[in-house]
């Protein structure tokens, strides 16, 4: 019992941290706004195999990333930093600049499949989990231990299926008009964040830019 009640602060604080590098809450709107043109059952689907792929991609990493990122393919969270940076910038523009629009006609014809596969990149990664979340569970790993990371990530996924889960409950709430207007004002945080990425990550490959 005493090791429980030890234990439970540092799972909080670590799950806390994880929710807040995800921030599923603020990409929600995000992925309403990826997803719109998609029926219900399909729409489901894709937010489950999102969030099962979003949680591999923790656990992988928690277990074996950091060995093989720095070991196999000689990199490091810097260089994770500009490739995600980059991408966040891309993906801002492309979405905010040329939304898609949906029409009855495409509704009928969606391939599940298909729509994964051009979906779960970059709704999986990097917008769920990106560098910050991999750079998070280095140092939950080293501060509190593997077994604490992984109890912090079954949580946090948890969490993330169950808000992904409600979404048309959410949207019955706010509005699809509420939630565009936000998804589109994401965007921008989106790109201000991948410029943000890019800039750290060079700042750390070229430390006399930092200055």
């Amino acid at each position: 019992m005493n090791d429980i009640l030890v234990l439970l602060p540092l799972v909080s604080t670590s799950v806390f941290a994880l929710l807040a590098i995800l921030n599923p809450f603020g990409n929600l709107p995000v992925f309403i706004s990826m997803s719109d043109d998609l029926d219900e059952p399909t729409r489901k689907k894709l937010f489950r195999s999102i969030v099962f792929t979003a949680a591999v991609i923790m656990f992988i990493f928690a277990l074996i990333g950091q060995f093989v990122m720095e070991n196999i393919f000689s990199l490091n969270i810097a260089e994770l930093h500009i490739a995600g940076g980059l991408l966040f910038l891309i993906m801002g523009a492309k979405n905010l600049l040329f939304p898609q629009v949906a029409s009855d006609d495409h509704k009928n014809v969606i391939n599940y499949d298909e729509e994964v596969s051009k979906r779960i990149v970059p709704m999986a990664f990097p917008i769920l989990v990106g560098p910050g979340t991999l750079s998070t569970l280095i140092i939950i790993h080293s501060e509190h231990g593997m077994p604490i990371t992984l109890v912090s990530i079954v949580v946090v996924i948890l969490i993330t299926f169950l808000l992904f889960m409600s979404i048309k409950q959410i949207e019955r709430v706010f509005g699809k008009l509420v939630l565009y207007v936000i998804s589109r004002i994401m965007q921008v945080f989106i790109m201000a964040i991948g410029a943000k990425m890019f800039v750290i990550g060079m700042k750390s490959v070229f430390p006399l830019l930092a200055q």
